[in-house]
C-alpha cells in the first residue's frame, strides 16, 4: 500500500487534536499525538532528546514559548515505549476512529486535505 502522500482530512485533524487534548494527561498516545501536533518535531526527535533529556526539553520549550507544554519541562521520561509499540498502537487508533488502515505518525505533519491554500501561480501572456 503506497503510503507517501497520504493525509488526514481537516475534520479528522479537528477530531484528532479534540480528543487528544482532553486525554493528554491520563494516555500516554493522547501525549505523543499532542506533543507531535503542537511541536512538530519529529518522531525521532521526541522520542530521543526530548523524551529523555529534561534540560534539552526545558530550553527547548523556552525558546519556542511553548508555555503550554511546560508542566512536561522537567519530568524525566515523559514517554517510555519505543517507536514501533506506539505505531502499532496509533493504527489501531486510527482505524477504531476513522476506519483508516495503515495510518502513520507522519500523516499528522502533513497539511491536511480541505484546509485552504494560500500560494498561487501567476500565469503571464508573453
Amino acid at each position: 500500500m503506497e503510503r507517501r502522500g497520504r493525509k488526514f482530512t481537516l475534520s479528522q485533524i479537528h477530531t484528532i487534536q479534540s480528543r487528544v487534548e482532553k486525554w493528554k494527561d491520563t494516555d500516554e498516545m493522547a501525549l505523543l499525538v499532542w506533543l507531535i501536533l503542537y511541536t512538530k518535531l519529529k518522531m525521532r526527535d521526541l522520542l530521543g532528546w526530548f523524551n529523555n533529556d529534561p534540560v534539552l526539553r526545558c530550553k527547548f520549550l523556552q525558546t519556542h514559548e511553548m508555555d503550554d507544554l511546560m508542566e512536561y519541562a522537567n519530568a524525566p521520561r515523559l514517554l517510555p515505549k519505543t517507536h514501533q509499540a506506539y505505531l502499532y498502537q496509533w493504527k489501531r487508533v486510527c482505524n477504531q476512529w476513522f476506519g483508516i488502515q495503515g495510518a502513520t505518525f507522519e500523516m499528522l505533519r502533513r497539511k491536511p486535505d480541505g484546509e485552504i491554500k494560500t500560494a498561487t501561480t501567476i500565469h503571464t501572456n508573453n
